[in-house]
């Protein structure tokens, strides 16, 4: 069967064809032609310009071919997938496009599982690598379809400081620009510990807000009494309010193409603050989104709860 995509960059334009493309590609068996590419990005645009390109090309699919068994995203665009025990239909992409493949589900499982085993992360000065990872996050929800029965839910944890800022940075970007188009209206996010103030909780999340969809990152300050001294302390951190249950927030808007940063850089600055020496005392848990399925993190670059290290 041949397939031929239009060159226009117009969503609306695309998504006849892709729903096309997404329909052959889930009737075939194993492994398939080429990658085609079926969004083509306006030169110079953000993260939310992408997503609402996206949205439609997105929803033709799921509206031909049904939801995707999981849902994802990578540093570079989106890692959807749609399985049966045969092949995987993967809907990814980067800065410039997005493409539709199908795949051998059995090699495409093995080949991912080796990218993610030979990634390792750089030491300090090196580049970082979550960028080579397949996916930095991923959610099962159930959906239809036979999910793989083993895949990668382990995390990368950064070697530096610097590189767990990068990691969480990305991965707040990545779901600034996919989640919405993948869980419309639902929030994301993970609880944080450092090992050296335990059981203090610090939450970072990306959800809805009265004024649209807002990043934020908020601290339980419990047992520190605060004074005038205090919340000065905390304001040159960069905490920007205080409410009655001594819990410090900072919330940036999504339009705000300097929020995944200036998120992660506070919330890895308290952590230094706190007295954490390495990323690796660090312990993110209670990682949900919308308090539906199995979300995992492993482009976060901090390690995980351990019951959460497990999958089917």
């Amino acid at each position: 069967m041949m397939i031929h995509m239009t060159n226009s960059s117009d969503p609306a334009t695309q998504a006849g064809p892709t729903q096309d493309i997404a329909e052959a590609f889930f009737a075939r068996s194993g492994a398939g032609p080429d990658p085609v590419t079926v969004l083509t990005y306006p030169a110079g645009a953000d993260r939310l310009a992408r997503r609402e390109a996206l949205r439609p090309v997105y929803e033709a699919i799921v509206a031909r071919i049904g939801p995707p068994t999981l849902l994802g995203g990578s540093v570079a665009g989106p890692s959807v997938r749609w399985c049966t025990r045969e092949r995987i239909v993967l809907l990814s992409g980067d800065r410039n496009r997005v493409e539709l493949s199908v795949h051998d589900a059995d090699k495409f499982v093995d080949d991912e599982w080796n990218a993610f085993e030979r990634t390792r992360p750089g030491r300090k000065g090196e580049p970082h690598r979550f960028d080579a990872l397949p996916y930095t996050w991923q959610l099962d929800r159930k959906g239809p379809g036979n999910a793989p029965g083993w895949t990668y839910n382990g995390v990368m944890v950064a070697g530096s400081w610097d590189h767990a800022v990068t990691g969480l940075e990305l991965m707040l970007g990545s779901w600034v620009e996919q989640y919405p188009v993948q869980s419309p209206g639902d929030w994301i996010g993970f609880t944080l510990w450092t090992s050296r103030d335990w059981r203090r909780d610090m939450i970072v999340s990306y959800s809805p807000a009265d004024h649209g969809r807002e990043l934020a990152v908020c601290i339980h300050d419990r047992g520190i009494e605060q004074t005038g001294e205090r919340q000065a302390q905390m304001r040159e951190r960069g905490w920007r309010t205080l409410d009655e249950h001594q819990w410090w927030r900072t919330a940036l808007p999504e339009t705000d193409p300097d929020a995944p940063r200036l998120i992660a850089e506070l919330t890895i600055a308290e952590c230094l603050a706190r007295k954490a020496t390495c990323p690796a005392e660090l312990r993110a848990h209670d990682i949900s989104a919308g308090d539906n399925g199995e979300l995992w993190l492993t482009g976060l670059g901090l390690p995980t709860h351990p019951s959460r290290g497990e999958h089917f």
